[in-house]
């Protein structure tokens, strides 16, 4: 089943990051033995019943959202799938990765969505338009509960005063029993979608 939720921002600026683990001398080792492993499967975020995000602004449209690309921490900041392990720490899958950076796909992934449900966005604003910023909190699979998880705080604000519109934190989970690379890439995006629907919702409802 899967379950979303959203809730007021109420993160300080200085909250803590994530902390990851140091990777050692045994994944240099491990790197270097895997040199004649079979290439990793790639997946993407691309919906097809989404629209192409190259949407040019309508001159009939006074508000343009322009969506800036999603902050993400190092880890996350990467082509690969994030696995947090029943211990706690936070690593990759083995035998997959993205077809680009997580937070690039995501990125188009968002405007795609606001563009099919009615919301002139683009990667380009202007100086009369919304300016929607998103921070990648979680995009993993939590192997220890089965789920994948993401979250993501957003926040609207005026593209020309720099007004505050609004901030939220959005959350999903879909289930993944299984963490091999097609399993763990249609859970993490099944976790994704309802994510990105609410936040379009959300957007629509401040512009």
């Amino acid at each position: 089943m899967l379950r979303i939720g959203i809730r007021p921002d109420h993160r300080h600026d200085g909250a803590s990051p994530l902390r990851f683990p140091i990777l050692g001398l045994a994944v240099l080792v491990a790197f270097l033995s895997g040199c004649g492993a079979p290439p990793r499967a790639t997946f993407d975020l691309r919906d097809a019943s989404l629209p192409e995000p190259t949407h040019v602004s309508s001159p009939r449209r006074k508000a343009l959202v322009r969506v800036a690309e999603p902050a993400a921490e190092q880890l996350l900041n990467s082509n690969r799938l994030a696995i947090r392990e029943a211990g706690g720490s936070l690593g990759y899958l083995a035998d997959a990765q993205w077809a680009d950076r997580a937070p690039r796909l995501i990125q188009g992934r968002l405007v795609a969505r606001l563009l099919r449900d009615g919301v002139d966005a683009s990667f380009q604003g202007g100086a009369t338009g919304y300016q929607l910023t998103t921070d990648l909190r979680r995009f993993e699979i939590d192997a220890a509960r089965g789920v994948a998880v993401v979250e993501m705080a957003a926040r609207l604000s005026d593209d020309k005063s720099g007004a505050l519109r609004g901030e939220a934190v959005f959350s999903g989970e879909a289930p993944a029993p299984h963490t091999i690379g097609p399993e763990a890439a249609h859970a993490l995006e099944s976790a994704l979608d309802p994510v990105a629907g609410e936040l379009a919702l959300w957007v629509r409802r401040r512009i």
